[in-house]
């Protein structure tokens, strides 16, 4: 065989460790370029000469040198390093981006993406368009806008103060009960039949009436027993007359509810003003205990934006008045120059024992908005009877407030976002997300059966197979996360390792090419 086995097997020894330093060489070098997979190169060694068979039939064999088995890449996921733009996406998984460049599709793992001049969507490298999951490039709607929308439902959540009781109010009762053998009284009880007269009136006795009426306007009279009467109902009858029951505008009106309350109502609502009180006469031989019996009441406030067809948001008054035990009226009110509420009240909104809600009487209030010519009809929702996802009334702070809506104002575009499953949202100024698209993501059977085409992009081969489209976030394709970019995962450590061991390398194949050159020298010169 001579010594020219010796010095082939060194060349290639040779152009073997070059190539393993050129691909250690592009790793090193692409250490910061986003996306970059490593590469990794095998030796494998050439054709083996057979001398002879040895002694024992095992062949005795010589080797021809060593030559480059397989190139391939290290897919394993790269670090996903923050940019803080929103046009810069990352996959945590297998899956690769999808970017049209015209008649033939590519794939990436940098979405280091930009919009152009028409505002599609596109790989910043290149300028290919990206592909959503319908096959189609996709246009982020800078210059979009959205229509205003009218409110047709309003939902109302939190709780009304069960316990909850002012002297002064729109709607005041007596606190307890008034009752005759422990049974509600009614207008024809008789006062001296009371379980809370201690002592029984004698004609001459008086009950004090005093409080104001809505207007402010305080009131003063007296009840004298006999000559105004001797029952319950001829009680309320000369409230009705200290309160001016028939005064539309100013007056209030009392009456006994079925539990045996007395409950006294302003005439016209919206004021807090109105107060009763009632005192037995200090020279009365007949004692009621009145003080168990104080008037007292519930109201709260709060505010609603309600939007008009043309978007135009006007703010909505809602008052919570307590009209009886577990029952309340809900009355809107807004500012004239707005325009008028038609149909402005929700009566008899009851709560059951437990503090769930129950029942209303109707839900649906009217509007109607200046400058415009129908008339909007919106409805309020206040929960669902026997359960507490709307209005509930417990003892505590009264927190009752719209808590969403379906109308909305005029918004121009603001941003965009992105979901885990690549779907990409444009978010407008006026709280509307819209759907614009959602990125397609490839999933190849063989990896290494890609072929690299440069900026950071891959084509598909035989040996890859066809891609497997799918959405993000299912199953290996992996999710896609906004504003990050996926790092190269070369490892320095390693890469610097084998660089020494490819110079190395090297260095012996070049001995041995040395030592075969002077082993020939030293036969060409026997014949000195």
């Amino acid at each position: 065989m001579g010594l020219g086995g010796a010095l082939y097997s060194g060349v290639s020894g040779i152009r073997a460790h070059q190539n393993m330093l050129d691909v250690i060489g592009n790793n090193l070098a692409n250490i910061n370029t986003y996306g970059y997979k490593s590469s990794r190169l095998l030796f494998s060694d050439l054709l083996s000469q057979t001398m002879s068979n040895g002694s024992s039939g095992n062949p005795m064999q010589v080797g021809k040198g060593v030559k480059i088995g397989n190139i391939s890449s290290n897919f394993s996921q790269g670090t996903l390093e923050t940019t803080n733009n929103a046009l810069d996406f990352a996959i945590q998984g297998e899956g690769f981006f999808v970017v049209s460049g015209g008649d033939k599709n590519f794939f990436t793992r940098v979405g280091s993406f930009d919009t152009d001049e028409d505002n599609y969507l596109i790989d910043s490298n290149t300028g290919y368009k990206v592909v959503d999951t319908n096959g189609k490039t996709i246009t982020i709607p800078y210059n979009s806008t959205v229509s205003g929308k009218a409110t047709s439902k309003v939902y109302l959540t939190g709780n009304l103060d069960a316990s909850a009781a002012n002297a002064t109010t729109e709607v005041v009762m007596t606190t307890s009960a008034l009752t005759s053998s422990s049974t509600a009284a009614t207008s024809a009880t008789t006062l001296n039949s009371l379980d809370s007269n201690t002592t029984d009136y004698v004609s001459g006795d008086t009950i004090l009436i005093t409080g104001t009426k809505p207007d402010g306007t305080s009131v003063s009279t007296t009840f004298t027993y006999t000559t105004d009467g001797t029952t319950v109902g001829d009680l309320i009858t000369k409230i009705n007359t200290a309160f001016s029951s028939t005064d539309t505008t100013n007056g209030a009106t009392a009456s006994i509810d079925s539990t045996g309350k007395i409950v006294v109502k302003s005439n016209k609502g919206g004021s807090d003003n109105l107060s009763v009180t009632l005192t037995d006469g200090g020279s009365n031989t007949g004692k009621t205990t009145w003080a168990n019996h104080n008037f007292r009441g519930a109201t709260y406030t709060t505010s609603v934006d309600v939007y008009d067809s043309q978007g135009t948001k006007h703010t909505v008054t809602m008052r919570f008045v307590k009209v009886g035990d577990n029952k309340w009226d809900l009355t809107a009110s807004m500012d004239s120059s707005n325009g008028t509420i038609s149909t402005s009240k929700i009566s008899g909104i009851t709560f059951n024992s437990d503090g769930s809600f129950s029942t209303s009487g109707s839900n649906q209030l009217q509007f109607k908005f200046n400058g415009i010519s129908s008339t909007q009809s919106v409805a309020f929702n206040l929960g669902t009877s026997g359960k507490s996802d709307g209005l509930t009334q417990n003892g505590g702070d009264s927190t009752a407030a719209a808590t969403s809506q379906d109308g909305y104002e005029y918004g121009t575009f603001d941003s965009i976002s992105v979901d885990s499953d690549g779907t990409i949202d444009a978010l407008y100024t006026n709280g509307i997300t819209q759907t614009v698209a959602t990125l397609k993501i490839a999933l190849f059977s063989n990896l290494n059966g890609l072929s690299k085409q440069g900026d950071n992009l891959y084509a598909q081969t035989s040996a890859s197979g066809e891609p497997i489209f799918v959405t993000a976030n299912s199953g290996r394709a992996g999710a896609v996360s906004s504003g990050y970019l996926e790092g190269s995962n070369v490892d320095m450590a390693t890469e610097l390792t084998s660089l020494i061991t490819a110079q190395r390398g090297f260095q012996l194949n070049t001995k041995v090419i040395t030592t075969a050159d002077e082993i020939l020298s030293d036969i060409v010169n026997l014949k000195r």
